[in-house]
């Protein structure tokens, strides 16, 4: 069991990094480097669109979608120690609503396209069932919830990008 944790972790890791590299760079060529589609994660083939923000609001997106990032990586750490209440505490507090409300503070001047809003009230729902899954603490029930909270920010990271 702990190795399937390990591997799971490790598995849910590499994707977040992923993530990161995709959100990070201001432009995705997908021809560039091309590997075959079993050793990447299905992308869309459609161009990301460009958040059109100031300057101000583009830093602080940005270090809102490091924190995401950095609270996935916590939540699966304390669900392989078998820490469930801090992995609810953090899917709460730093992927919830909570989390929007500090966003929106840090995001001066930002207009977002309604299909950016969509996927972001999606992620934060799903932050929140997952958060109330975990105390469960059973990993069929709480598994399927990180599964959509990570599918989230997917979703978003293959729809929108920041501009060049």
């Amino acid at each position: 069991m702990k190795l399937a944790k390990v591997g799971a972790r490790m598995a849910i890791f590499n994707l977040m990094l992923w993530l990161s590299f995709g959100f990070a760079s201001a432009e995705t060529n997908h021809h560039a480097t091309h590997k075959p589609e079993h050793d990447m994660p299905k992308m869309s083939l459609m161009k990301r669109m460009a958040l059109d923000l100031p300057p101000a609001a583009q830093e602080g997106l940005k270090l809102t979608m490091r924190e995401h990032l950095e609270a996935i990586d916590a939540i699966v750490a304390a669900l392989a120690r078998e820490d469930f209440a801090k992995a609810a505490t953090l899917a709460n507090e730093e992927l919830g609503f909570p989390k929007h409300h500090v966003a929106m503070q840090r995001e001066p001047g930002a207009k977002f396209p309604r299909a950016y809003h969509d996927l972001a009230m999606a992620h934060h729902q799903a932050a929140e069932a997952l958060g109330a899954a975990i105390p469960t603490k059973d990993l069929k029930q709480i598994l399927p919830h990180l599964e959509q909270t990570i599918h989230a920010c997917v979703k978003c990271h293959q729809a929108f990008r920041l501009p060049d």
